[in-house]
């Protein structure tokens, strides 16, 4: 075979390929009807993805509703929203309205939404209202709503979905809105998992929301969590304390070696281990080494700090690497 008929083979093959891989939102568009501009239009179309569609479909059919809400009349999808008994649909159709409310900067427009995920009877609902508020600033958007309706307030609900639901609002908006950095998201995680009644609710906000912000209050908040009940909350908030501002390290460091000396629970006493050696890195070590012996089943771990330390990585991701490395 020459040289050009090899090379039109091979595009040909290349086309082939290229078409199986056209995008799946491509693909799933091709089985929509011709896409309607009307709020409930879309809604039929997002109704019958999440009845019989792909994962792929339904995350299509959402994100477009997103898109066209941006152009839509406020009062359109207000009007929908009041209607709904879908739980799917309603998420769906909060998160296009919250999308709205930020790109107008128009927090007023996710009231109704708060006002479903407070008073609707049935929790599925209460809990698809949370969910619409998930990746947007949602916590601000609450504050300009006049703090009627706060995290702290949703956690306490009776429902396990709806709690669950506030957590994950809360670890999204702070990592994927604001990479770690608002002090008002963190601090409204700290006050959600104060307020919640849901060991496993409270651990999650603490173990997972960024606390390089918080102001005093907030790490006295998150220092008291260190006599919780539950050894799951003890240790996120031993997590948590190693994330403080430098002007709280001291602190938090003096409560952290007191959690290590008194608490018997292995997984709170490596937690307070992580938190000492997050606070001061490679200063760390004089404080880790004085712990040895406390626990004699804990000194691997307390070596095993001391020597990833020692290496002065600079970034505290690094150090973490390095260590879950070594324990592999």
């Amino acid at each position: 075979m020459s040289p050009l008929s090899m090379k039109r083979v091979g595009r040909a093959a290349l086309l082939v390929a290229l078409s199986s891989l056209l995008p799946v939102t491509a693909r799933a568009e091709a089985s929509l009807r011709p896409a309607q501009c009307t709020v409930q239009g879309m809604l039929e179309d997002v109704r019958a993805a999440m009845k019989r569609g792909s994962p792929a479909l339904k995350r299509y059919v959402k994100m477009r509703l997103k898109e066209a809400a941006l152009a839509m009349p406020a009062e359109s999808l207000l009007a929908a929203m009041s209607d709904e008994q879908d739980p799917e649909v309603l998420e769906a159709l909060g998160a296009a309205l919250a999308t709205k409310a930020s790109n107008a900067e128009d927090p007023g427009l996710i009231q109704p939404l708060l006002a479903r995920a407070t008073g609707d009877s049935d929790p599925a609902l209460r809990a698809a209202a949370v969910r619409g508020l998930r990746g947007v600033p949602s916590v601000e958007f609450m504050e300009k709503n006049g703090g009627v309706v706060t995290y702290e307030q949703l956690v306490r609900d009776p429902s396990p979905e709806v709690r669950a639901a506030v957590a994950d609002n809360i670890v999204t908006e702070s990592a994927d809105v604001y990479s770690g950095h608002d002090r008002r998201v963190s601090e409204a995680a700290v006050s959600a998992a104060a307020a919640s009644e849901d060991p496993a609710v409270a651990a999650k906000l603490l173990r997972e929301v960024s606390m390089e912000a918080v102001g005093p209050e907030a790490v006295e908040q998150v220092t008291r969590q260190l006599r919780a009940e539950d050894p799951a909350v003890r240790a996120a908030a031993a997590t948590a304390l190693g994330g403080v501002p430098g002007g709280e390290a001291a602190g938090a460091r003096g409560s952290l070696v007191d959690l290590f000396r008194e608490d018997k629970d292995p997984a709170v006493r490596k937690a307070a281990l992580q938190g000492i050696a997050r606070l001061g890195q490679s200063h760390a070590v004089p404080v880790l080494e004085s712990l040895r012996g406390v626990d004699r089943a804990m000194d691997a771990e307390i070596d095993a700090w001391v020597s990833v330390l020692k290496l002065n990585l600079q970034e505290w991701e690094l150090v973490l690497r390095e260590k879950q490395r070594r324990r592999r």
